[in-house]
């Protein structure tokens, strides 16, 4: 490892951390130093040409050698966010990994450790949490809160002013009013159109959307 304020730890080897490192090459910003996963499940692995080194034992290693800086690149919303929590406590910061082809308009905010790829708009006075996941050709509306972890499918359209809850996720093509509340660890089906607010840990589906379930919180 050379040295620099470049070099982040990725954590996480999947689906999801291809599109993160495919992002960071478009940036051009930051360089992996470390592509780590828990329970690795083949040896030799690597993604997009990054072997992964092991796991979270290696933290406190990568630490000591003057890396810094983290992301987590894993899909599940709570894992995400929980394995943040890890990276925090060993010593690293959290950036956020935003395509040069998205559109944050003015006073639009995103929080550490959040994902925004190429196409997705995010619009003025928008408020994006931690950790959160913002898919191709999404949208999110004017002065909208977003709580953290969230994770909106391609083709999310949210209106302005809506509220949206922590651990949310929302499937491809789902449309929500604005103005709508929607609560915590809500699941909203594909190319739903949400047109009243939701409580919480509810599952939701259709066009209007309509209770489906309920969606056990974990533990």
């Amino acid at each position: 490892m050379d040295n620099g304020d470049n070099r982040i730890v990725l954590f996480g080897a999947g689906g999801y951390a291809k599109s993160v490192i495919a992002v960071l090459h478009a940036q051009g910003k930051w360089r992996v130093a470390a592509l780590l996963e828990d329970a690795v499940d083949e040896p030799g692995k690597a993604v997009l040409g990054h072997a992964v080194l092991g796991d979270r034992s290696r933290l406190a290693e990568l630490r000591q050698a003057g890396v810094d800086k983290g992301f987590v690149a894993i899909g599940d919303n709570r894992a995400r966010c929980e394995l943040s929590g890890v990276l925090l406590e060993a010593g690293f910061s959290l950036i956020s990994v935003i395509h040069p082809a998205a559109v944050c308009l003015l006073d639009a905010s995103i929080g550490a450790g959040s994902f925004v790829h190429a196409l997705a708009v995010i619009g003025p006075e928008c408020r994006i949490g931690r950790n959160a996941i913002v898919q191709p050709f999404a949208s999110v509306g004017h002065e909208s809160r977003i709580g953290d972890g969230v994770h909106f499918s391609p083709g999310v359209h949210v209106g302005g002013q809506v509220r949206i809850g922590d651990h949310c996720f929302f499937g491809p093509g789902a449309v929500l009013f604005p103005g709508i509340a929607i609560g915590r660890n809500v699941v909203v089906g594909a190319n739903s159109v949400v047109n009243k607010d939701v409580d919480d840990n509810a599952v939701v589906a259709g066009a209007p959307a309509r209770f489906i379930r309920r969606n056990d919180p974990a533990p």
